[in-house]
């Protein structure tokens, strides 16, 4: 049987709402899905290989995960699991997380689950296990909040946002074959679920009173920007067919924390046989009116606004035109001179200074350095540090495979998923990089399974 409906690949068509995460959260789709055919193309030249997720980790049936390194196990946090009426909500704040977990166990894509080729009888699988929100608290403390059915495609729940004052989450559950996917609003204090038929793809900010909706740019058509009330009735269009003369609106987008302004993404003109000559972010307010275009970037550029920086600086990626070069940047929202976070990644397996690194979407600052979330062969992604020189240096999380994803930073500690190399994701677990020292708080070891999704609480 092959195990594919946990591989976490996201995908969008222009018709269809964004799946934006935005500040603080693990990564954007629109980068993704660039480093995707890179990573792809990588394939070719690198080929793929198997990783377990943690060393000498062990499933709930009791058999041994095949363990990848000579390093111990990383710590498990000894908290508990309550129900829903016992979250401390006085207490819910930075540092919490939520969590979409499963029983399945994950595998490598293609590979028999171990020991035997298929699961073993009355064990739960991808097509018949139901999957549960977890809260969870910098313990590890874990409070169920909501259960969702099986998956009726080819993934379980996702989630897109959490609301700035900590109430709701926003998540993605996926239709019938040729169906749209279905946009649910939970209330985290009862679990109450609600359906929202305009979609979503995110919280307004600060409160999540309001949500956002965007499609994207598809050549032909500019992308929209929409935002409507929690009971899907629309309030605003915003105007992204021009942007004060600097083009059409990509699709991607940006709001800053106190939900005044928004940067938006520029859709490059120009054709696939001419240079595109647009590379720009502008500036907006809630209300839509036109505030300014940020300087130029990357020359020859997409670029799309990743995530806040500083109080007024955002962090930007960038992909050059007909290439899969790629570089971050620090742009600040007064027009000020941008500052290039990494040097040029060609984005191939061979350049010297990233070393197997392909592309870098997203980063994050803490006391003990900064960190950003590679692209490897295979699909993989793996946690780098930056290095002087502005490149990057591979970071060997201990008993943890060389595949992990990045979920965010909360203080001087990172948070991560364990990956089957380029397949499903297995535990959540908080790295300290300054002591090298991982702490699993959700999946293997702690209740098995896997945990497929996962966001800090909001913070820029």
């Amino acid at each position: 049987m092959k195990h594919v409906s946990r591989i976490q690949q996201p995908t969008a068509r222009p018709s269809e709402p964004r799946q934006f995460r935005r500040s603080g959260a693990q990564w954007a789709p629109t980068w993704r899905r660039q480093l995707g055919i890179v990573a792809f193309a990588a394939v070719l030249l690198a080929g793929c290989s198997s990783s377990a997720s943690l060393t000498a980790v062990h499933a709930p049936s009791g058999s041994p995960a095949p363990p990848t390194s000579t390093t111990i196990a990383p710590a498990a946090a000894h908290g508990v699991e309550a129900p829903i009426a016992a979250v401390p909500w006085s207490q819910v704040g930075p540092g919490w997380m939520l969590a979409v977990w499963n029983p399945v166990t994950p595998h490598q894509p293609g590979a028999a689950p171990d020991p035997a080729p298929h699961p073993a009888p009355n064990q739960p699988t991808d097509e018949t296990a139901s999957s549960t929100l977890y809260l969870v608290d910098p313990a590890g403390n874990r409070y169920p909040i909501a259960t969702f059915g099986p998956p009726s495609g080819f993934e379980g729940p996702r989630l897109i946002d959490w609301s700035g004052d900590g109430s709701h989450a926003l998540l993605s559950i996926q239709g019938p074959s040729g169906q749209p996917p279905a946009t649910i609003l939970v209330d985290l204090h009862t679990g109450t679920q609600t359906t929202i038929s305009a979609g979503a793809s995110g919280f307004t900010r600060p409160d999540g009173n309001a949500i956002l909706v965007s499609t994207d740019d598809d050549g032909t058509v500019p992308g929209t920007l929409k935002r409507f009330d929690l009971a899907g009735n629309l309030q605003l269009t915003y105007p992204t067919d021009w942007l004060g003369g600097a083009g059409e609106f990509s699709g991607t987008y940006l709001e800053s924390p106190d939900g005044t302004q928004l940067v938006l993404g520029i859709a490059n003109p120009g054709n696939d046989q001419g240079a595109k000559t647009g590379n720009g972010l502008v500036v907006v307010r809630n209300d839509g009116t036109f505030v300014r275009q940020l300087p130029s970037l990357m020359p020859g550029a997409e670029c799309t606004p990743v995530r806040w920086w500083a109080a007024t600086v955002i962090l930007a990626h960038c992909t050059a035109s007909h290439s899969s070069a790629s570089q971050l940047w620090e742009v600040p929202l007064d027009g000020g001179a941008p500052t290039a976070l990494t040097a040029v990644n060609s984005g191939q397996m061979d350049d010297p200074g990233f070393g197997g690194d392909i592309g870098d979407g997203i980063a994050w600052q803490l006391p003990s350095g900064t960190f950003l979330e590679s692209a490897g062969a295979c699909g993989t992604i793996f946690l780098s540090r930056l290095t002087p020189d502005m490149h990057t240096m591979r970071v060997n999380v201990p008993g943890v495979s060389d595949s992990v994803r990045v979920v965010g930073a909360t203080a001087d500690k990172l948070l991560l998923m364990a990956k089957v190399g380029c397949g499903s994701t297995t535990s959540l677990l908080t790295y300290d990089p300054a002591a090298n020292t991982p702490t699993v708080l959700l999946g293997p070891p702690v209740n098995g399974g896997g945990v497929t999704e996962a966001l800090l609480y909001p913070n820029p």
